[in-house]
């Protein structure tokens, strides 16, 4: 027979109220008991008491008025006869009374004796007696019977009252002792009832808890067992072919995720590029056969290793993960090294590197949580051979540039010379225009070299101490005039109290008058252009505002690319921002705009403070 987990719960409240109402009802039989023989004793025997005093005192009254003063030596009673009337009435009334209120054994015989006597001594009493009438023997007799009567009856009331207080006593000290008993026993049973029913509920309760977070942790042999006929048994069944079913999902889900996991594998071991697998404790997951060979470690000592312990000793590794170690303390916007140089057989491998992270939605808090990376390398030897090919070609076409610009400015200047012949203005024009053109050649061709040298690493710096303002100052002092043409006024907003910086005075300038000079170039006549310096978390930053055309929000992340000319921008190289960075970053420092179109531009760049 099941019984219901609630109708155990109301048993057990059930017994408890059934506890409480022992204690009262018990409680109130006792009480009751008590309160009933205490009220005979005072309701019964002391009226009879009191009848017998009564009837005493009057019986007294009527004894005297019988006789004379000469026999008793006292004034006789000047009694009338409806006193003596009165008298008997109040003896007879309270005969009467007495004969209701009979309770004890024995009681109702010397009654009714008392009766008999008293109606035989109430006839020799006259209503006036004479003065010369003296009391009969028998009448005396008659009194001493009643008087004797009386006293029995009293002392018979006396004792019962003794009795009754004594059964009293013993019921009150049997009322305690039956009293504490039951309560004992009420509190021994509470109090097993209240110590066994919470673990009988909760117990339960606690061992299903236990096994859901053994079956979160994935532990899907988890059983309940509760043989208890209620909800209890009907929960653990539910639970056991919950968790059953979960152990089936998970042994089918198994051999699926088995299978995958093994042509995963196949597929990345046949791949031509390296790839290596991490977790986000930085443990070595998986690695391909090109990776194992370029590693130069076994895959069976590389899968489950730290990285960052194998990259203490594999030179190879520490460049491989060297960005994923560094991350905290890199920018998020600084582009990341991503070409790897191996030397096998005494030849130069180029591999470009992409660290591809591994992320997973988080069901509870809506948003990505990154679990890991993926490392792959690419053979990019053929690019980066044609590159430096590119690199070469460029190099040796800037220098061989050189003498025949040389030549042409050499020429410009003797045609311009009146010592040669006087020229019309129309020749002034053509050697005007030529001279321009020369002058852009010798820019593009310095630019050139400039990002040759940036490309093959041969970039010299002559860092030292330096003021901001100094840098500042020399910059303005060369592009002012430029300003001056267009009618642009160009401000300087740089305190002397500035810390000096660490920096290359000649790249520095560099980069802030091509700065400055393409703010002219984009700023119409009549505009301004500020020149800033301040301090910016340990760092000097300076900056150079226009409120020129501005450029449009899509060119802003490639216009220090190489070779990128923003459209209709028809004079530019695309080389002077690219360059610009290259110095900058080379010192330490970071290169950044904002622009708005119509509303200028701001170019601005960081380089550490000076060091002492």
């Amino acid at each position: 027979m099941n019984i219901k987990f609630k109708t155990k719960l109301y048993a057990g409240l059930g017994f408890l109220g059934f506890l409480v109402i022992v204690l009262w009802s018990s409680g109130l039989v006792f009480i009751n008991i008590l309160s009933n023989n205490s009220s005979a004793i005072i309701r019964n025997n002391n009226r009879t008491v009191y009848y017998m005093e009564n009837m005493e005192d009057i019986l007294t009254q009527l004894h005297l008025h019988q006789i004379s003063p000469l026999e008793t030596n006292t004034p006789r009673l000047s009694t009338t006869g409806l006193a003596v009337d009165s008298l008997k009435y109040q003896l007879l009334h309270n005969l009467h009374l007495q004969q209701q209120n009979i309770t004890e054994n024995g009681e109702a015989r010397l009654t009714s004796q008392l009766q008999r006597h008293l109606a035989a001594y109430l006839q020799t009493i006259g209503n006036r007696p004479s003065p010369a009438s003296k009391q009969t023997d028998g009448s005396l007799q008659q009194y001493q019977t009643i008087q004797h009567l009386i006293s029995e009856i009293t002392y018979l009331n006396l004792r019962a009252i003794n009795r009754k207080n004594k059964a009293a006593q013993k019921t009150a000290t049997d009322v305690i002792l039956y009293m504490t008993i039951i309560g004992a026993i009420s509190t021994l049973l509470a109090l097993g009832l209240l110590i066994m029913y919470p673990g009988y509920v909760v117990n339960p309760i606690r061992e299903l808890i236990d096994r859901i977070k053994k079956i979160s942790n994935q532990n899907y042999d988890q059983r309940l067992d509760f043989n208890t006929g209620d909800e209890y048994e009907e929960l653990a069944n539910a639970f056991n072919t919950m968790a059953s079913r979960l152990q089936e999902y998970e042994s089918s889900n198994l051999a699926k995720l088995m299978y995958e996991k093994k042509r995963i594998e196949a597929i990345i071991n046949h791949m031509s590029e390296a790839v290596v697998g991490l977790d986000k404790e930085k443990r070595i997951l998986f690695v391909n056969a090109r990776a194992e060979e370029l590693i130069g470690w076994p895959k069976e000592k590389l899968v489950g290793s730290f990285a960052p312990d194998i990259a203490a000793t594999n030179d190879f590794m520490r460049d491989l993960i060297k960005d994923i170690t560094d991350h905290e303390n890199q920018p998020e916007n600084e582009e990341k090294p991503n070409l790897l140089k191996v030397e096998i057989d005494h030849k130069n491998i180029y591999y470009s590197k992409e660290t591809i992270p591994v992320v997973t939605k988080d069901l509870k808090q809506e948003d990505e949580k990154k679990i890991g990376v993926i490392i792959t390398l690419k053979n990019v030897t053929h690019f980066q051979e044609m590159n430096q090919a590119k690199t070469d070609f460029i190099a040796v076409v800037s220098h061989e540039l050189k003498t025949p610009i040389a030549s042409i400015d050499m020429s410009l200047r003797l045609l311009e010379d009146k010592r040669v012949g006087q020229l019309n203005n129309e020749q002034h024009d053509l050697i005007k225009s030529i001279k321009n053109d020369a002058d852009r050649m010798k820019k593009t061709t310095k630019e050139l070299l400039d990002l040759t040298r940036i490309e093959t690493g041969n970039i010299q710096l002559n860092s030292q101490c330096v003021q901001p303002k100094d840098l500042i100052d020399y910059a303005y002092d060369t592009m002012i005039t430029q300003a001056q043409q267009k009618n642009i006024t160009m401000d300087i907003d740089c305190e002397a109290t500035l810390p000096p910086v660490k920096a290359d005075i000649q790249k520095t300038v560099w980069v802030l008058v091509n700065l400055i000079s393409n703010a002219v170039r984009y700023t119409q006549d009549g505009g301004r252009i500020q020149l800033k310096a301040e301090k910016n978390h340990g760092l000097v930053k300076f900056s150079v505002i226009d409120n020129g055309e501005g450029i449009s929000a899509k060119y802003l992340d490639k216009i220090f690319q190489k070779y990128f000319q923003i459209k209709n921008e028809e004079h530019s190289t695309g080389l002077g921002l690219a360059i610009a960075k290259e110095f900058i970053n080379a010192q330490g420092g970071e290169i950044a705009v904002k622009s708005k179109v119509g509303k200028g531009s701001t170019f601005s760049f960081t380089l550490p403070q000076y060091q002492s």
